[in-house]
């Protein structure tokens, strides 16, 4: 089974109608399921009532079926939700007709796919914003990859090549698979990124965090959980599934993020 994990993010920047205002970040499923049909896991969503569900990528992988499965989930959660999407390394490493079938399928179903895109987001006067950011393979850093570029980096300037100015006045979400470049999402304007990839570090050491990354990096800064930097949230989902190695002391996990409008990230 997985775990639920809950945070509370505190900001000014939140609107008055936006307080209380809750999402289920769902990341790097890699075609696990929960129960038949993924059962559990929708149970599990609808009782915690989110307005929003977000995926954040590598719910599915590469030519091993796991497509139809993710393309179940989301027509059951498009029942009740909007569900917002941004792919990851693995939806991006599918065969070209593959990826495009799927993405096409699930924007087809009314999942609102964000592949450098915006979304706004109203209630009542007040707006959010939601932005998709999607990278190159080559900045994923993996030295197993062709394109492999040792030390290159995405900047903020590169962000905003992406994405266009951030509306400073107004609470800016990002959903971005790789949480590596953090600060440079944060200094584009994200107040709030929502992030997964680095599956925990796979084996998770007290005291010590997560040991590995999927680029093969030691203790990765952004494991898993939530972080606050300059006044911006990163919350770095440890993911549903598994890809490469065996999970240790780091159970898969959902994860229910909650805005709230005055104070510094809580903790719940």
């Amino acid at each position: 089974m997985f775990r639920t994990v809950h945070y509370e993010i505190r900001s000014p920047k939140v609107p008055e109608p936006f307080d209380g205002f809750s999402m289920v970040h769902l990341s790097d499923l890699h075609g696990a399921v929960y129960g038949e049909k993924n059962r559990l896991l929708i149970e599990k969503i609808r009782e915690l009532q989110p307005d929003l569900v977000v995926m954040t990528g590598d719910m599915a992988d590469a030519g091993d079926g796991s497509a139809l499965g993710l393309i179940d989930l989301c027509r059951r959660l498009l029942e009740t939700y909007p569900v917002y999407y941004v792919p990851g390394n693995h939806e991006q490493a599918m065969k070209p007709e593959e990826q495009a079938w799927l993405m096409g399928t699930l924007k087809d179903l009314g999942v609102l796919m964000l592949a450098n895109q915006r979304r706004s987001i109203w209630r009542r006067e007040a707006c959010v914003e939601v932005y998709g950011l999607v990278m190159a393979m080559t900045y994923y850093k993996d030295p197993m990859r062709e394109d492999y570029v040792k030390g290159i980096h995405f900047s903020t300037e590169d962000t905003r090549q992406a994405l266009g100015e951030a509306k400073e006045s107004r609470f800016n979400i990002l959903l971005c698979h790789n949480p590596l470049y953090f600060p440079s999402y944060r200094d584009w304007g994200a107040d709030l990124t929502l992030s997964g990839h680095i599956h925990g570090g796979i084996i998770r050491i007290p005291g010590l965090g997560g040991l590995l990354s999927p680029d093969l990096t030691l203790f990765p800064k952004y494991d898993g959980g939530c972080f606050h930097e300059s006044g911006r949230h990163l919350v770095v989902s440890r993911g549903l599934g598994n890809h490469f190695l065996v999970r240790v002391m780091n159970p898969a996990e959902l994860v229910l993020v909650t805005l709230r409008t005055k104070g510094d990230k809580r903790d719940v």
